[in-house]
This record gives structure tokens, C-alpha cells and sequence, in this order.
């Protein structure tokens, strides 16, 4: 009997440390080591582009080779369909860990649907160094008491000149000090380097309208809120009222004059592309400007890659530079502003990963890399002199301070700032502008009062619910 009380222990003892050895040489093992995966969902902004990509892997490598509890994928989606896959993700409960680089219009489109990091930024205010931002760019990524990111970086505009071609039709180059030129004096200057195919100006006898080769002004790559509000509105569109109510202003004289200055320049005076020409221009080339067609146009710091690109591959040879935006009849000059940021949606189940890689991405020495990879100017004061120096070495005839100038005549409040129903009304917003360049006979007061009226109607019904 006592061999047999001896031998109960033992086998239980055998079976116990059998048990705590299972776990270090089974599956389970394998799924406690596995590393945390946090996908950077690419394409609501910037950064899709295929010269853009390379940049963005090669920092993700970094990460990877050093961490082996988080690795870091960067997934790229066209611009064009992107908004959409992404929500298609959301509502299928599969959302990716981090969206960026996301602008203002995509952070208040989706604004329920992003993660709250104040907590996380409070508890590593050291890490991240406060001190090192513009205390404002903070308040534009705060929603409803939220803090939903750490800021990126800004992108300022202004008008990108080619030099070549107003050197080529003897037209003087604008002014290089804000307030000295008008919209007025950019189209008497656009319609001036307008030319068709065979070489002939516009005004010149033989003109074919038919057969535009270079246009003196192209908005390109804009929607309808971005394109008047450099005529200087006395707000976006968008009136919010003391007692909570919101009202639709896109028909006010500034916003009205505006349409007017787009329709008449591409279907009266055929100084600037209509939608058609528009993707002729833009095809096969990494932006429109590079393509050669186009005299002026505003654009953002984003496009300096672009042009980058164009250059380093043979496809652009002109003398091209940043001037400032012109001034508004009102007498105000507006140059609107960009801004991108990465920021953590609220479904994804491993926050803390995420917010390791969201400190990362927004670090002085990776938040430089990515806005020379996007053209934006770095958020982080510390890294500005550095971001200067690495596209006066690409470009060194760069007006420096044309870009820096443009920070003192920012749009506020910004152009994609809020509307309450806010997709609904951005699509009625730009099936207007897709109609003013498609439709020579618009009546442009007309439509601008009935999508006017179609906008108001969705705020109330967002702000009735």
C-alpha cells in the first residue's frame, strides 16, 4: 500500500510538469509570439502615388527589422476609390489600424470613427515633446473634446508658374510679394499664354478653340470648395449660428463670383480646360503641370514631388517657380491650406500597437522623411531647416519665400472643414463643379442657389437627428 501511495504523487507531479511544458512547445507558443500586425491604410490622401511608395516601404523595413512584436505594412489604395473601400472596411468590421495620410475633409468626414489618444498623449506628453508643435495644428484634430491625432504636417499653396512658357509668349511673370496681383490680372495673363496646337495665341486671327495646346490656368487636381475659396468667401460655406442651427452659404457674392471666374474661363474666354481636356492633359505624365499645357495653376507643397518626378525622368525641362495666390475682389488674399496626419481608428482591437506606431510615424526623424515623401511641410519645428534644405538641393531657384509667405493668408476655416452631413453634401457640392465644367450652358447663379438649397436641406436633416 505505500509503494502505491508513493507512486499517486509522482504520477501526478509527471503530469503537472508535463502540462506547464505543453505550452512552451505547442501552438499556443506560437500564437503568444506571433507579432502584431498594424496596417497603415494608404490612399484617402497623398502617398499612393508609385514614386511614393518606395519611400514609405523603405521606412517600414526599418520598423520591421528592429521590432519583432509589431510589424508595420503600408497598403495602398487609389485616391479615386479609397474613401470607399476604406468605409466598406469599417462597416464589415475588418478596419484597418491606422488611416494616413489622411486631410482635414477625410478627419471630419468620418469623424465618429476614429480613436481617442489624449489619454495615450498625456501619458507620454515627454515622448512625443509638445513643445515642438505649433500649439494651434493641435486644435485642428480635436473633435467633440477628442484628440483623434498628433499633427504631420501642412501644405500651404500658391500658384505654380512655368517660367518657360511666359517667356515664350513675352507675357511678364507675376509678382513675387503677396497683394500686388489679382484674379483679374491672372486671367488678362492666362489668356495671354493661351495657344492652340499650331502655335496661334488667343486673340490672334486663326485661333482654333477646338485644339487648346497650352492653357494659360488649370485648377487641377481641385474640387469646388478648394477652387472658390481663394476668391475669399466670408466663410467655407458653412455658417454655424448661436443656436446650434447650421446654414448653407455656397451661393454668397465671393463663392457666386467664383463659379462665374471657372465657367466663363473654360467656356468663354477657353483660357482654361474643360473636364475632357482636363484627363487629356493629366494622362501619362505624374501631374498636369509637368506635362508642359499648362501656364498657371495653384497647387500645394504636396506637388513638389511630382514635380520631382517629372524632372528626375526627362518628362518636364521648363523653368518653372511658386508665386503667391492672387487677391480676392473683396481686397483679401487666401491661399488655402492642406494638412495631413495618420490617426487610429477606434475599431481596431490592438490600440496600444497602433499608438506605438503612431509616435513612430509622427517622430522627427520619420515625420521628415514622410513629408519630403508628400510635400508637406513637417509639423514639427525641429525638422523645418532640415526639410528646406532637402528641396533647395533639388530645386535650388525655389522661392522659399513665396512658400512661408503663404502661412500668413491661410484659409480659416479651411475649405474642407465641417458640414454636418458631410459626405451627402460634398458629393452635391462637386457633382455642381463636374457640371460647371462639362455644361457650357449653365446657368451658374441658378445652379449655385439649388445645390445651395440641396446642401442646407441635408444639414438640417443631420442636425434633426
Amino acid at each position: 500500500m505505500s509503494k502505491v501511495k508513493v507512486l499517486v504523487p509522482v504520477l501526478v507531479m509527471v503530469a503537472l510538469v508535463a502540462l506547464a511544458l505543453a505550452p512552451m512547445t505547442g501552438d499556443s507558443a506560437v500564437e503568444a509570439q506571433e507579432p502584431v500586425t498594424v496596417t497603415i491604410f494608404v490612399g484617402v490622401g497623398t502617398g499612393y502615388q508609385p514614386y511614393q511608395q518606395d519611400a514609405q516601404n523603405a521606412l517600414a523595413d526599418e520598423w520591421n527589422a528592429t521590432h519583432d512584436d509589431i510589424k508595420v505594412v503600408f497598403e495602398y489604395h487609389d485616391n479615386t476609390t479609397a474613401r470607399d473601400e476604406l468605409l466598406t472596411r469599417v462597416a464589415a468590421g475588418d478596419p484597418p489600424a491606422i488611416v494616413g495620410p489622411a486631410g482635414v475633409r477625410t478627419v471630419y468626414e468620418i469623424s465618429n470613427m476614429w480613436a481617442d489618444i489624449g489619454a495615450l498623449m498625456e501619458a507620454d506628453v515627454a515622448e512625443i515633446n509638445m513643445d515642438d508643435f505649433d500649439a494651434a495644428s493641435f486644435d485642428m484634430y480635436e473633435l467633440g473634446g477628442r484628440q483623434i491625432a498628433i499633427p504631420l504636417g501642412v501644405y500651404p499653396s500658391f500658384v505654380y508658374v512655368n517660367e518657360t512658357i511666359f517667356e515664350d509668349g513675352e507675357v511678364e511673370l507675376p509678382p513675387v510679394e503677396y497683394g500686388e496681383w489679382t484674379w483679374d490680372d491672372l486671367k488678362e495673363k492666362a489668356m495671354a499664354l493661351t495657344q492652340d496646337v499650331n502655335g496661334v495665341y488667343l486673340g490672334e486671327e486663326g485661333f482654333d478653340a477646338a485644339n487648346i495646346e497650352v492653357y494659360g490656368y488649370f485648377p487641377f487636381w481641385t474640387n469646388f470648395r478648394a477652387s472658390t475659396i481663394l476668391f475669399s468667401p466670408e466663410d467655407a460655406g458653412v455658417q454655424i449660428n448661436d443656436d446650434g442651427s447650421v446654414t448653407a452659404t455656397f451661393n454668397q457674392e465671393a463663392i457666386l463670383t467664383a463659379s462665374k471666374f471657372y465657367h466663363d474661363g473654360i467656356w468663354k474666354d477657353t483660357y482654361m480646360p474643360n473636364i475632357d481636356a482636363e484627363g487629356a492633359i493629366g494622362e501619362g505624365v505624374s501631374n498636369p503641370f509637368v506635362s508642359g499645357r499648362v501656364a498657371m495653376g495653384v497647387s500645394h507643397t504636396w506637388l513638389f514631388g511630382g514635380m520631382k518626378d517629372g524632372v528626375e525622368s526627362g518628362a518636364f525641362t521648363d523653368s518653372w517657380n511658386v508665386y503667391p495666390s492672387p487677391t480676392a475682389l473683396n481686397g483679401i488674399t487666401t491661399a488655402r491650406v492642406h494638412a495631413d496626419t495618420f490617426a487610429i481608428m477606434d475599431g481596431f482591437e490592438n490600440q496600444d500597437a497602433a499608438w506605438q506606431v503612431l509616435k513612430w510615424l509622427t517622430s522627427q526623424d520619420v515625420s521628415l522623411e514622410l513629408c519630403k515623401t508628400y510635400g508637406c511641410m513637417p509639423a514639427r519645428l525641429s525638422v523645418r531647416g532640415d526639410w528646406e534644405a532637402e528641396w533647395l538641393e533639388i530645386f535650388p531657384e525655389l522661392d522659399l519665400d513665396v512658400v512661408y509667405g503663404a502661412l500668413e493668408y491661410l484659409d480659416a476655416p479651411n475649405h474642407e472643414g465641417y458640414m454636418p452631413n458631410y459626405a451627402r453634401a460634398w458629393d452635391a457640392l462637386e457633382l455642381f463643379w463636374n457640371n460647371l465644367r462639362t455644361d457650357p450652358d449653365m446657368d451658374v447663379e441658378a445652379s449655385l442657389n439649388e445645390v445651395n438649397a440641396e446642401v442646407q436641406a441635408l444639414f438640417d436633416e443631420a442636425l434633426a437627428e
